[in-house]
């Protein structure tokens, strides 16, 4: 009985050493961030995370500023070895992976230009809405220029934040 409790309790020690020596991966980007990947982003539920912090580069092809949400979204074409990242959906936006900028983040992540070579941060979503893969948000862009939301876009992006949290409940 006393040999099996010490076979058990330098069984546990073991399992409790090698526990604590695992080591943390380092994070691809010192740009990715902590808590929810999704936070600030209007109806998340249709998101689903592939992963919490990807980096891509690829050119820009289009941007545009939306209306109703106050994100921007730019349409970029992966650079060769990224292209794992889109999914057949991306077929129906000409083969681009879709990276979205949220409003509350304008004031510190740049907004690129068409034909910008650029490397993007952040979350890599399926959007099951849409049907294709995204970055979104996107937590860096390594080329453009800081472009702050107006407070409408804020207000409006609250506004559909507040409506979002109320039907969740």
């Amino acid at each position: 009985m006393r040999r099996a409790a010490a076979v058990t309790g330098v069984f546990l020690v073991c399992c409790t050493a090698a526990c604590t020596l695992r080591r943390q991966a380092a994070p691809l980007s010192p740009h990715c961030r902590g808590g929810n990947p999704l936070a600030g982003v209007y109806h998340p539920s249709r998101l689903n995370v592939k992963s919490r912090c990807r980096v891509v580069n690829g050119t820009v092809r289009k941007v545009v500023f939306e209306q109703y949400d106050g994100d921007v979204h730019v349409d970029l074409r992966p650079d060769p070895g990224f292209e794992s990242l889109l999914g057949d959906g991306n077929d129906r936006v000409g083969g681009n992976l879709i990276v979205e900028l949220i409003p509350q983040d304008r004031a510190r992540v740049d907004v690129p230009t068409a034909g910008a070579r650029i490397q993007v941060v952040g979350p890599w979503v399926e959007d099951s809405q849409h049907g294709w893969n995204e970055i979104h948000p996107a937590w860096w862009v390594s080329a453009g220029a800081i472009e702050p939301a107006t407070d409408a876009e804020l207000r409006a992006a609250q506004r559909l934040l507040q409506l979002d949290a109320s039907d969740s409940r």
